[in-house]
């Protein structure tokens, strides 16, 4: 008897055996789609935003020569050469990205040294021209696109993984609900337990890698297991994390992008509702700034562009927001604040731009001026979309009663 019941259940063993190594395989592709990347992933996106980071100890040094800056730019320096050469001794690393980070690392020792003669000329005495540190900009950008030359790669990369660990998991699905079929004649409790930890981790992870493959950074793995499945939606995480972040800023000013800044937009209205505390919404358009591209060049006007994003951030609290919404039109949004002390900002803002010289050349300077448009959220509108209209309509007046001023839509 003992013999004739065992010999019944070795077709649920074989299948058994079958499922476990389909279910290690189904694990092994899915962790290819996040693993192979790893090795690229990660330290491209740590280098992609230290090199957009370097200018800022460039310019504090450049202002206030301070050699505490000075220091800073040659550390960060040493830093991102040892994230090349750890990079490119890699082993692992796949000849179609080999390429392109050399080339990245070239175009590197390029920005370094451009970087090096700007702080030698100025700690000697001597002036340093504009262009060499319009110069500094575009060599800057153009090791920036090199490593977004990676990603596109990476994201090729990632759809073909994806595609094959979808196939093994439908086969696993396959296999799992006749081993689940099997199971449930044999023991209820075993199909339950089987369904419990495999299915749904294997669903959760392939809505997860798909939504990831078709671009959808800000999607999280939740999965509380602390077996293989939670270590890979770890992983997963971690590299959404740093991906996400590169996605979210607007590579010339360092703000936020349009994107994420209506994103904060959408975000503050749903706290604002929960909190009944108002919030204000400023749109920023520089007057007449397509003439400064025409007459000095569009290298002097994204110069401008980069000096008028640090004032603007430097004149805002740590808690508000501010993004590049478009050319020369910027995005604020002021948190927690009343329209009066709104309006207080925006016209200390207007000022100080307006009192400061921006530099064009070694000898010439300019001003620039702005319009500025106030709407307050909950006072003017009622959503994201109609505050932003009313801001809008607000500096269309500014702009067409003369420019260089601010007014709010409830001037209207």
């Amino acid at each position: 008897m003992l013999l004739g019941t065992g010999l019944m259940l070795v077709p649920l063993l074989l299948l058994g055996i079958v499922g476990y190594l389909l279910y290690l395989q189904t694990i092994d592709s899915f962790e290819a789609v996040i693993q192979e990347s790893l090795p690229v992933g990660l330290p491209v996106g740590e280098l992609h935003r230290d090199i957009l980071q370097l200018d800022m100890p460039l310019d504090k040094y450049l202002l206030t020569g301070s050699q505490r800056e000075r220091q800073r730019f040659s550390q960060q320096t040493r830093d991102i050469d040892r994230q090349f050469s750890t990079l490119l001794n890699n082993t692992g690393l796949q000849r179609e990205y080999r390429t392109d980070i050399k080339r990245a690392a070239a175009s590197w020792r390029e920005l370094v040294a451009l970087g090096e003669a700007i702080i030698e000329r100025d700690s000697t005495g001597h002036t340093v021209p504009l262009a060499d540190i319009t110069h500094f900009e575009e060599q800057q950008q153009k090791t920036s696109r090199i490593l977004d030359e990676v990603y596109t790669t990476l994201q090729v990369e990632i759809r073909m993984n994806y595609q094959n660990a979808l196939h093994n998991q439908q086969q696993i699905q396959v296999l799992l609900l006749v081993v689940f079929i099997a199971g449930v004649l044999v023991a209820i409790g075993i199909g339950n337990r089987l369904a419990r930890q495999v299915l749904r981790p294997l669903a959760v992870l392939s809505e997860g890698t798909e939504r990831f493959g078709k671009g959808d950074l800000s999607h999280r793995i939740e999965l509380e297991d602390r077996d293989e499945f939670g270590q890979l939606a770890n992983t997963f995480n971690n590299m959404a994390d740093e991906l996400e972040f590169l996605a979210s800023y607007d590579s010339l000013t360092g703000l936020l992008n349009k994107r994420e800044f209506e994103q904060r937009l959408q975000d503050e209205v749903r706290r604002a509702k929960r909190t009944r505390h108002p919030f204000v919404l400023l749109l920023v358009d520089l007057d007449y700034f397509k003439q400064v591209n025409d007459i000095y060049g569009h290298p002097a006007g994204d110069h401008t562009l980069r000096v008028l994003a640090s004032l603007l951030k430097k004149q805002v609290r740590e808690a508000d927001y501010v993004g590049r919404y478009g050319g020369e039109e910027f995005g604020i949004i002021l948190t927690d604040t009343s329209e009066t002390d709104a309006r207080d900002t925006a016209e200390r803002i207007r000022r100080v731009v307006e009192e400061k010289a921006f530099a064009i050349s070694d000898n010439t300077t300019i001003n620039i001026t702005l319009s500025v448009g106030l709407a307050c959220y909950p006072d003017d509108a009622a959503n994201a979309e109609m505050l932003i209209a009313c801001a809008d309509e607000a500096l269309y007046k500014a702009k067409d009663t003369g420019r260089n001023r601010m007014i709010a839509f409830s001037d209207s």
